[in-house]
């Protein structure tokens, strides 16, 4: 085996074994949107896209032969694997002084990734992993294009649509900017073949692209209408809107790679933050920032780093711009006029994705602060010193990253009390529907070390199960595009309002037979859901975890 190659799958198993640790123990991780049930089906929502379908599909099949459980850890092991070793591998860094394992570090490494991870955004976070690849092959097709470059460039490019529409975008916007400068800079300097090549093959691999993407497309172009993102409006953006940081500002955060929208939730609350520890904190945000700062200067002096050092620091500028959003900074009003202007902005509610295409910047100008500090340090005895100083810098600035994500996820089963519940509604032969309360999208269970999660209820049990589509974020209670799930919101909302028995009519119009009622928040709820205790609706099934209620008369 290479060298090169044994030294990556080495370093990129030892440090994915490190940063996942504890998790990979039997039972399920779950967090807000990262929820695994025994059962792994494929479900449509209305309004949804659908081009993680492909994902979907082959994890229904493996849980044939594999429970849900084992296939979540074999999705963390290869993303974390491809975190680490698709940075080795494709990142344009050079291997002196290690730079190139000091890039994967803080690439994987990051407050990005850790945000993302414990908000449960595994999904995107593997788009993520597949830019250093994307990006090797967007250089590599506009120096050579031709089929084999062509080929590998849109593969990566439908690898990261394939996870998330959202860093699909970011690419194609990145391909459609750097592809033509790149024809066009050719077409200056007369060579035609290039620029024609370019253009060519650009066409050829765009149309395929769209034809193995139809399978999505297609759906979501004749029923556009009924897409999420039209729901989206300006109370989204202020209530997805970048974080700030009560000590450090919007600007500030966004530039450490923070400023996801749920920092200014009560979610936060559960989790280490390095920023806790401010002044230490800001220490290696200065050693970073000075080791940026000397990588952007020693790419711009260095003439064989110029053109790279370039399309990093636009897009740097760019990813910043975007990423601060409608949060408070100097950027707001050109946020919001994309927001409002540009059709599939509205999509990037949630901005600080951007910051993916940031942390991707910092790790190329950290790779050539290192060149810059050993060439001014030449044969000084400090060299070593300095090296060990600079590698420990993405450690240290997410230390929680290490040794499982601090052991704040712990692997978790789901009560014996829901296999119960679900045995019994097996048994109902007839066709039915189930209600789930508590009436909220996101919750805290007591089987999970009260950690907020998505509801899991319409993935673990095997009926049909209506179950509340209100994130409850800021403003936005609902977004939710069904007709029946919003009939019923107001049921329950409105319960206070109306006669019990006009609440039993409509569930039973709604084909609902049963009732599940969670017993995790039912001192905390908003709702106390009234309708239960009617004569017409009978407990079945009662434990400390949960209880079953039939409808009579069904």
């Amino acid at each position: 085996m290479h060298k090169e190659l044994k030294d990556n799958l080495f370093f990129s198993a030892i440090f994915c074994l490190t940063a996942l640790w504890q998790m990979l123990l039997p039972g399920y991780i779950l967090t807000i949107d990262m929820v695994f049930t025994p059962k792994l089906g494929v479900f449509f929502n209305d309004g949804s896209f659908s081009s993680d379908l492909p994902i979907k599909y082959l994890f229904e099949f493996l849980n044939i032969f594999l429970p849900g459980w084992v296939i979540q850890k074999i999705m963390l092991v290869a993303l974390f694997f491809c975190l680490f070793y698709l940075a080795a591998k494709f990142l344009p860094v050079s291997r002196k002084y290690h730079a190139n394992y000091w890039a994967v570090l803080f690439y994987a490494l990051n407050p990005f990734v850790y945000e993302r991870f414990l908000a449960g955004h595994w999904i995107h976070l593997f788009a993520y992993a597949f830019l250093p690849p994307f990006i090797y092959y967007l250089f590599k097709f506009a120096k050579s294009p031709g089929w084999q470059n062509s080929a590998w460039l849109f593969g990566w490019i439908f690898l990261i649509g394939l996870f998330s529409l959202h860093f699909l975008v970011m690419a194609i916007l990145v391909l459609t900017v750097y592809l033509p400068y790149q024809a066009l800079k050719n077409l200056i300097i007369k060579n035609k073949k290039q620029t024609k090549d370019i253009l060519k093959f650009t066409l050829i691999f765009g149309i395929i692209f769209i034809i193995i993407n139809s399978y999505w497309l297609i759906p979501y172009l004749f029923n556009s209408q009924k897409s999420i993102i039209n729901n989206f409006n300006s109370a989204h953006y202020q209530a997805f809107q970048t974080a700030t940081d009560q000590k450090i500002g919007t600007f500030f955060n966004v530039l450490a790679l923070y400023g996801y929208w749920g920092e200014n939730q009560p979610w936060a609350n559960y989790w280490l933050w390095p920023k806790d520890n401010l002044i230490f904190w800001l220490i290696i945000f200065a050693f970073l920032f000075m080791l940026i700062g000397l990588g952007i200067i020693y790419g711009f002096i260095n003439k064989q780093h110029r053109n790279q050092a370039l399309f990093f620091l636009l897009l740097a500028l760019f990813a910043f711009i975007f990423s601060c959003g409608v949060g408070n900074t100097i950027f707001k009003p050109i946020n919001q006029w994309l927001f409002e202007n540009i059709f599939f902005w509205r999509g990037f509610r949630d901005s600080q994705k951007w910051s993916g295409l940031l942390a991707l910047s910092y790790t190329y100008f950290g790779s050539l602060g290192i060149f810059a500090i050993m060439n001014w340090l030449k044969n000084s005895k400090l060299k070593q010193i300095a090296l060990a100083i600079i590698f420990l810098i993405p450690v240290l600035y997410t230390y929680p990253m290490l040794g499982g994500f601090a052991r704040q996820l712990q692997p978790v089963w789901y009560p014996p009390s829901w296999q119960k519940v679900n045995q019994i509604l097996n048994q109902d032969k007839s066709d039915f529907k189930v209600l789930f309360l508590p009436w909220h999208e996101y919750l805290s269970f007591n089987y999970n070390h009260n950690l907020i999660i998505a509801n899991p209820a319409k993935l673990f049990f095997d009926k049909q199960i209506i179950q509340s589509e209100n994130m409850e974020i800021g403003s936005v209670f609902s977004q939710s595009n069904s007709l029946n799930n919003e009939q019923i919101n107001n049921l329950i909302v409105n319960e206070g309002r109306g006669a019990k028995n006009q609440v039993e009519k409509n569930f039973k119009k709604q084909g609902i037979k049963y009732i599940i009622w969670a017993q995790d928040l039912k001192k905390q709820d908003i709702f106390k859901y009234f309708f239960l205790d009617s004569a017409k609706i009978k407990k079945i099934y009662d434990s400390n975890e949960i209880v079953l209620y039939e409808l009579l008369d069904f």
